[in-house]
This record gives structure tokens, sequence and C-alpha cells, in this order.
């Protein structure tokens, strides 16, 4: 099998990270040898270490002008004997694109997690994505953002969706005592979840702006977020959310979980699951909360409209509208029967579009061409 090595040198460490990571580690399942490249001292460097699936390498790198990391990868490749290249942040290409020169027959895989927010075709873009031999998209409102705005020819463009765990992610095997228990909350206590990392794009500001009409309508809701701060917001965000629940008067009724590596329990216990994001072109946490069976309010946004059906199994609020997510979530709160019928169907089409097993022997056939 052709050897695959995959790069992420990104520095946070949310869904694309922790995604990256369980496709390495399938791909090793599978048979194939996986190289890991990461950047040195990142949160995804350290998940890696001590993992026994495959090899990790560590690289002191800078963005985009680093002439002695694209040497390095250059020798990786060679040294490795590397087929194919496996990208999962589009600021990557800028180093694996001139490592890769002269190189014809290792082939360039992007992974395009988010939105291209503007036309990226000048002869620069033109350069670096003519050398990518296919694009992988999670979803059909990302293909047509990615065929419309980056330099692609037909059929570059490929969707993939993400693949999860169906056994690990399952309602009748979801103990929801564990998250009452760690937080000392009552069995039938109504609780709101969140499971994002920290950032105002993630819209956690908004849900905890949400808090005073929901708890006038349920005074016993909580709402727990889930998630670490964006590394360039770190020592900082979490006070200014904390702030917020202060200067709203919710201080009582807003958990701040800290950063998991396992969300499963966390989601076993949430009564209603909400992705207040202004903007998420497609969220594993949502993916992981329609896999568990959780009735879901998204935002009317990006890719989350197409995760959810558009309606069919979960609620859309407007996105960065407090007033719509505190409507969307009590509507879901104070209808027992609703929250069943949403969290079947999303359960329901979690099973049917996102069994990791048929996901990964795709990917598998994409590295062997």
């Amino acid at each position: 099998m052709i050897t695959a090595l995959a790069v992420l040198f990104s520095t946070g460490f949310g869904g694309m990270e922790r995604y990256a990571i369980e496709q390495a580690r399938e791909m090793a399942k599978r048979g194939r040898k996986i190289i890991f490249l990461a950047k040195k001292g990142t949160p995804t460097a350290q998940a890696l270490r001590g993992e026994d699936g495959f090899k990790t390498v560590e690289l002191s790198v800078t963005k985009y002008i680093d002439v002695g990391a694209i040497l390095k990868i250059r020798s990786l490749v060679k040294q490795e004997g590397v087929g194919i290249v496996h990208a999962h942040h589009s600021a990557d290409l800028g180093l694996i694109v001139p490592a890769l020169w002269g190189m014809p027959d290792v082939r360039l895989l992007f992974s395009n997690y988010m939105q291209v927010p503007a036309p990226k075709k000048d002869l620069y873009h033109r350069m670096e994505y003519g050398r990518v031999w296919k694009i992988l998209v999670a979803s059909e409102e990302l293909k047509r953002n990615a065929e419309d705005n980056l330099p692609t020819a037909p059929g570059i463009v490929e969707v993939l969706p993400y693949g999860i765990d169906l056994a690990r992610f399952d309602p009748a095997r979801a103990q929801a005592g564990w998250l009452r228990a760690k937080f000392n909350l009552r069995e039938n206590q109504p609780v709101i979840g969140v499971i994002s990392r920290l950032d105002p794009l993630k819209g956690q500001k908004g849900m905890i702006r949400a808090m005073p009409r929901i708890l006038e309508k349920v005074p016993t809701a909580v709402l727990i977020l889930v998630g670490g701060e964006t590394p360039e917001l770190e020592g900082r965000y979490l006070g200014l959310l904390k702030a917020e629940t202060s200067k709203m008067g919710v201080a009582d009724s807003v958990i701040f979980a800290g950063e998991t590596d396992d969300t499963a329990p966390y989601l076993a216990g949430f009564t209603v699951y909400v992705l207040p994001s202004r903007s998420e072109t497609f969220s594993l946490g949502c993916l992981e909360a329609m896999a568990m069976g959780k009735p879901i309010v998204g935002t009317d946004s990006s890719g989350t409209p197409e995760m959810l059906g558009h309606g069919e199994y979960g609620l859309l609020a407007m996105p960065d509208d407090p007033e719509s997510l505190t409507e969307k979530t009590l509507t879901l709160l104070n209808d027992e029967t609703l929250r069943k019928r949403f969290g079947e169907k999303a359960r329901s089409a979690a099973m049917s579009r996102y069994d990791k097993k048929v996901v990964m022997e795709r990917l598998s056939a994409i590295y062997s061409g």
C-alpha cells in the first residue's frame, strides 16, 4: 500500500484536528503506513504523543515562508517513500506545494473543512491549487463554495462526509447519569449543551444572553459549555464569557466544563444540544449530537441547515440572535414529544449518511487512487 503523510500545522484543537487524527488512526487500522506531521508544541502534537498506531513527527514551522520546513517536508517524503500527502489546513499548502516540486508522482489530497470567504483565483493560488490532486469537502454546500472560489478543474472537488463511530455515540448505551453526577444536577433537570471551542464565532456569548428569558420559562435549566479557548484567545475569552454570565445574572445557571477528548458522556446528559455559531461550515459536535439522538437547535447559516435537513431533524435559529435562540430552545425544552421526534430523525440521518465504516472505506479507496 502507498505510504500516506498527513499534515496539520494548525495551533487550535477542535473538530478539524480531532477528525484528522481519527482519520489517520482508521487508515492505519486498515493496514496502511501512516505518518502524521504536526507543528511542534501545538495541542495536535501533544495529542499525538504516545500514539502507537502510526508514526508521528513534530516540526518547528513558520507559516508560508519557511525554507527549512519546506526542505524537511521534502526530505521526509523522499525518505519514507510517501505516495500521497493529505493536507488538512489550507495555510499548510504554502509549505507542502513547494516541498513537492519535481515530484509529480506524489499525489496531494486536501480536506477543506472551511468556507472559502472570497475568490482565490490569482496567480499564486492557481499555482498552489493546481498542484492539488483532489479536494475533499464534507457537504454539498462546501462543494459549491469551493468550486465557486478556488481555481480548480472540474471533478477535483468531491464530497466525503464526516464519518462517526455510531457504536460510541449510541443513545441505547448512553449513561446520562454521569453528567448529572459530575455537576451535581438533579435527575430531571433540563440541560442545554454546547460543545465547541470558546470563540466569538462559535456563539457562546449569544447563548449566554439567551439564558435570562429561558430561565424565566424554565427556572431550573442549566447551560453547560464544553470546550477550551481558541489558542489565540487563551487566557482572555473565558474570562469575558464568565463576566457576561454575571452581567446577565445567570452565573449560577451556566457551567464551563473545559476541554474534553470524549464528548459522548456529555452528550448523553444533554436535554437539548445547541449549535449557536455565527457561521459554521460543518460541525463535528453537531454530528455527534445527531448520532446520540439529541434534539438540536442550530443556526440558519453556512452548512448547518444542510446538516439538519433544512429543519427536518432540528430547529434553525437566526445567527447572532439571542431572541431567536431563546425561542427555538424553549420550543424543544417545553415539548418532550418534539424532542423525541427530532432526536430519532437525527439519529436516523447520522446512521444513513455518516457511518464511519463506510466513510473510511471510501477514504481508503481514494488513497489507493
